[in-house]
């Protein structure tokens, strides 16, 4: 078989890579554990002041969010590690990812709009 010829002319030098680029990596996971940490605090924190009261229905806004949390998570530390690997082996990228951040926005817009539901669900009752 024939393939055709690449249009990308192959890199001859070596690639250079700077600290400052694994130090942007760990900052942006920092930013994003940061994120994290406040969700999956505000969850537990409302799991904990709920506590055993007459509506079982408070306990449901911490378990909502706690999933989202969780997918942040994983989310940055499965983007560090995959960043950090790319720029280990010096390969040339693409290093961002638009559909990631596009998802957990939706996933905490729906924890959020699910919250607000269970709450009028709550007061109706």
């Amino acid at each position: 078989t024939h393939s055709a010829p690449s249009m990308v002319k192959p890199r001859k030098a070596p690639i250079k890579v700077e600290p400052k680029v694994f130090f942007a990596n760990e900052r942006t996971f920092l930013a994003w554990m940061h994120i994290s940490i406040i969700l999956a605090g505000a969850s537990i924190a409302i799991l904990a002041f709920s506590g055993n009261n007459e509506n079982p229905m408070s306990q449901l806004y911490g378990v909502v969010m706690l999933p989202v949390a969780i997918a942040f998570i994983v989310y940055s530390m499965y983007q560090y590690v995959r960043r950090a690997y790319m720029i280990r082996n010096k390969h040339p990228g693409p290093y961002d990812d638009t559909v990631g951040p596009t998802v957990l926005g939706i996933m905490l817009m729906l924890s959020i709009v699910a919250q607000f539901g269970i709450k009028l669900y709550a007061m109706s009752l």
